[in-house]
Parts: structure tokens; C-alpha cells; sequence
């Protein structure tokens, strides 16, 4: 058998896995501040009626693992924390207090 073919797995493993690695790495160093915003809007927007994406704004997170704390106030309701990370993943954090009133 030629010694070429024996190395035809490894050759074809090594590239799948530099492919790979560059298409993750490509997305994650393309993930903007919009689109993680808006991944909470939908993620707030399948909650109920009369919600809209612009009720939702965001600030860099104070916590460790966190990029971004996005907060949505709905009219006349109590606000709704997420927390994302730099990856792009979106979680909904603990209820948010609500500001005082004056």
C-alpha cells in the first residue's frame, strides 16, 4: 500500500478540523453588540402582547462571564434582565428591580 494513502485520514481529519475551527472562530469574532440586543428582543417579544424590540436596551455586564446585561421594560410592566456572554449566548437573568417611583 502507498504511503501516501495512509495518510490520507490524517490529512483529511487535519483540514476538517482547521475548517471548522475558523468557521466557529469566524462567527464568534463577528458577534456585534446589535445582534446579541436582539436576540434577547425576540427572546423578550415571545412573552406576550404589546411588547416591542425597542423597549430593550443594554450595558456592559459588571459580573465576570457576562458581556452584556440587556434589560426590556414593558409599558406599565415589571422589567426582564437578560445576561450575554461574548459567544452570543443569551440567558434570562433574575427579575430586575423595579426603579422607585417619584
Amino acid at each position: 500500500m502507498p504511503r501516501w494513502l495512509l495518510w490520507t485520514p490524517i490529512a483529511a481529519l487535519t483540514v476538517a478540523t482547521a475548517f471548522f475551527g475558523l468557521r466557529a472562530g469566524w462567527y464568534h469574532s463577528n458577534l456585534t453588540e446589535t445582534d446579541v440586543i436582539e436576540r434577547a428582543a425576540q427572546s423578550y417579544l415571545s412573552g406576550g402582547q404589546g411588547r416591542s424590540p425597542s423597549d430593550c436596551s443594554a450595558v456592559p455586564a459588571p459580573q465576570a462571564r457576562v458581556w452584556l446585561t440587556v434589560t426590556c421594560t414593558p409599558s406599565g410592566g415589571a422589567p426582564e434582565t437578560y445576561h450575554a456572554t461574548r459567544l452570543g449566548t443569551v440567558q434570562r437573568g433574575e427579575p430586575a428591580a423595579a426603579p422607585p417611583e417619584t
